[in-house]
């Protein structure tokens, strides 16, 4: 009886996995026309198979151009870059991404390109010089820490500077990045005149 039981549950199972495979094929074809053959041919269509591996998009290396604009050449190493710092490391590679998502970041890296191409024909080179001694000077200045007890500190002892045009004084709170920038400077200046020898004539 067992045996019996066991070969009708077999020949069950077996008749419904058919009869799933056979509505998956039947979905997969259009709706029957005037003409009874499918579009697509679906005869050697394995339903039970299992999905094979997803291939992953292949790497380039970070010399692969990615994109151009007005002739100018976008590498890889820049978009990876990028998407380093923007993802805070999440996401390193490029090519991993989807393909809109690359387009953007071409397209955002390609206004860049174009902006760096046209300051380099039109800013004048005394222009690049400020430019670059307030760019060292700025992070010069970032490794200089002030605390909060320094900064009320200097802006109890220069209140002075710190009074409205009524005569009240600005409280610390809306100046407190101000003091701390001016502090940061007077450092700096201090750090850098340490050791200048300076000759007036």
């Amino acid at each position: 009886m067992k045996k019996f039981i066991i070969t009708v549950g077999v020949f069950v199972t077996l008749t419904a996995t058919n009869l799933l495979a056979d509505d998956l094929k039947n979905s997969l074809m259009p709706v029957a026309s005037k003409s009874s053959e499918p579009n697509i041919n679906l005869d050697n269509l394995n339903v039970g198979a299992r999905p094979g591996p997803i291939a992953k998009p292949k790497s380039r290396s970070g010399k692969a151009v990615i994109g151009t604009v007005n002739g100018i050449k976008i590498y890889k190493k820049t978009a990876d870059q990028f998407l380093k710092m923007a993802t805070k490391g999440k996401v390193t590679d490029f090519d991993r991404l989807p393909k809109k998502q690359r387009v953007e970041i071409v397209n955002n890296l390609a206004s860049t390109a174009l902006i760096e191409a046209k300051a380099k024909k039109e800013v004048s080179q005394e222009e690049k010089n400020k430019l670059a001694t307030q760019y060292w000077m700025g992070q010069k200045m970032k490794k200089i820490k002030i605390s909060d007890a320094e900064a009320k500190k200097f802006y109890k002892e220069n209140q002075k500077a710190f009074k409205r045009k009524d005569g009240k004084t600005v409280p610390y709170e809306k100046v407190e990045n101000y003091v701390k920038m001016t502090m940061k400077q007077q450092k700096f200046a201090k750090k850098l005149m340490k050791n200048a020898k300076v000759v007036v004539k």
